[in-house]
């Protein structure tokens, strides 16, 4: 199985239920996979193929989920990065992955802007604070007229759909390739470590979606199974103890 297998099943039986919630906002099974399918239909209008590298400089949100299937869904790597890199940091790592694309937004995207010419290989970057409007690509416009057509590409199990970038000492990070097969496997084991079920609803709190375990155990598992990820838009513990109140959570996972 691959990631797009599992989000599209996941829609086909689960599809009114919250996949994705953030304070107010909503994001259903079906929604989630409607909206990264937009986002990979605009990919590939831009020609980006399997095997490509798409770039994240994104903090949790349902919009970082969206873009994340949407690049997998093509069988393009995605490259989720700590939005807390320097930009020196930043212009080593995209050196060495070589994105065609990065989907960003202020104030991560600012910084960027005045380097950005330096880098040859990246061709698009796509801009969700419509901050650039005009410059770059606009997220909100891809949401607005882009085609949710059902993304026909099927990527094999053994195909790379994420590089993760470990931490290190002196900034010597190495990149992780991690394949749909590595990813699917591990959610179902710890699905099942878990005893997680559709009924499970998980609390994101402190884990960021740019690293495995937040990726992993909390996004990936809980989609596996039809369960709801809550996000929290900050670090307040009171909040914290107040969203697991507010929404009944049953699973929270925390280093």
């Amino acid at each position: 199985m691959n990631l797009k297998a599992m989000l599209e099943a996941a829609a086909r039986h689960y599809g009114g239920k919250t996949a994705i919630a953030l304070g107010d906002r909503r994001l259903s099974y079906a929604e989630l996979d409607e909206a990264s399918n937009k986002v990979a239909n605009a990919l590939i209008k831009m020609g980006v193929s399997k095997g490509d590298r798409v770039a994240m400089l994104l903090p949790n949100s349902p919009e970082f989920v969206v873009i994340y299937f949407g690049i997998t869904k093509i069988g393009a790597i995605a490259i989720p990065l700590d939005t807390k890199y320097k930009v020196d940091e930043l212009a080593s790592l995209f050196d060495d992955s070589q994105p065609k694309v990065i989907v960003t937004e202020s104030p991560f995207l600012e910084p960027l802007v005045p380097i950005l010419p330096r880098f040859k290989y990246i061709e698009y970057v796509i801009d969700l604070s419509a901050k650039y409007e005009g410059r770059f690509l606009s997220y909100q416009e891809i949401m607005a007229t882009g085609s949710a057509q059902k993304v026909e590409l099927e990527p094999e199990p053994e195909d790379i759909a994420n590089i993760a970038y470990t931490s290190g000492p002196a900034f010597r990070p190495r990149g992780v390739m991690l394949s749909h097969q590595d990813l699917v496997m591990n959610a179902a084991i710890s699905a099942d470590e878990f005893r997680q079920t559709a009924e499970d609803i998980a609390v994101l709190f402190a884990l960021p979606l740019h690293h495995v375990v937040g990726l992993e155990a909390v996004l990936l598992t809980s989609i596996s199974k039809g369960s709801t990820v809550v996000m929290l838009p900050g670090l307040s513990i009171s909040g914290l103890m107040e969203t697991i109140d507010k929404e009944r959570a049953t699973i929270f996972i925390g280093v």
